[in-house]
């Protein structure tokens, strides 16, 4: 059965309650208001889907930490631009790559441009998902954004729903970096054969608007292996062509271009 833990009381166990708030948030998306601080947890947690099908563009502080080939990587902070279908803009001003930037564009390759003073005389052509990303990273730069992170949480809950197999933990509502933040604690099985993406999930939902602002991974013997935030989100901004073209003299792309 699905378990749904609040902080104020005993466990309730009510499977059914979250299929029925499933099944109404999306029969009824145009009619589903962003998540308040007192929202039932199912509520919440599937109410980020049509929340963020209100969501043309936005910008945020992206910050990273992630354990890549078992190694705990520095925290990472960049700008993020977005705008759908999928065009994105990150400039890294912390971490390893600080100076970094990168552009892409649904149905192109990466474009990378790097600090230093023999690196940054040329544009990088590379893929999304190169050997070079996924060595920095546990996810090619694509996964980057809430839609992914949305797509990622709510696929496996929706799975682990079905199979009887999700305890959502209720943290309540908390002041976080950006205002008031929800915060809900995903428990999925440790059987690995199962196929989740991890045991454990802890995720901050903010108040006002509905949308996940972090997200910490937990693995099968419960270390944390990824914690990914979005500060200072600022929602449907009124971003233009040059926010995501080379050409933006702010950006500094080189014309001569490397592929790798």
């Amino acid at each position: 059965m699905t378990s749904i833990v609040t902080s104020a009381g005993p466990h309730k166990t009510f499977a059914g309650s979250v299929r029925a708030i499933w099944l109404g948030l999306s029969l009824l998306p145009g009619l589903v208001s962003p998540a308040a601080a007192g929202a039932e947890p199912a509520a919440l947690l599937f109410g980020m889907e049509p929340a963020y099908a209100r969501v043309h563009s936005y910008t945020a502080r992206f910050v990273r930490q992630e354990v890549v080939d078992r190694a705990l990587r520095p925290r990472e902070e960049a700008l993020l631009k977005f705008e759908r279908p999928g065009r994105i803009y990150l400039r890294w001003i912390t971490g390893p790559p600080a100076g970094r930037q990168i552009l892409f564009a649904p149905g192109d390759q990466m474009l990378v441009r790097e600090p230093g003073l023999f690196t940054s005389l040329a544009t990088i052509v590379m893929a999304p998902d190169s050997p070079r990303v996924l060595k920095e990273s546990r996810h090619p730069v694509t996964d980057i954004g809430l839609g992914p992170l949305i797509a990622l949480v709510l696929d496996n809950a929706r799975r682990a729903v079905a199979a009887g197999d999700l305890t959502v933990r209720d943290g309540g509502a908390t002041p976080g970096a950006d205002g008031l933040e929800r915060r809900l604690e995903l428990v999925l099985p440790l059987e690995r054969e199962k196929g989740y993406y991890c045991h454990r999930l802890a995720l901050s939902v903010s108040a006002d608007s509905g949308l996940p602002v972090r997200a910490a991974v937990y693995d099968w013997d419960d270390r944390m292996v990824a914690d990914y935030a979005y500060r200072e989100l600022r929602l449907n901004p009124p971003l233009t062509r040059a926010d995501f073209d080379t050409a933006n003299p702010d950006y500094g792309f080189p014309h001569w271009r490397v592929a790798r």
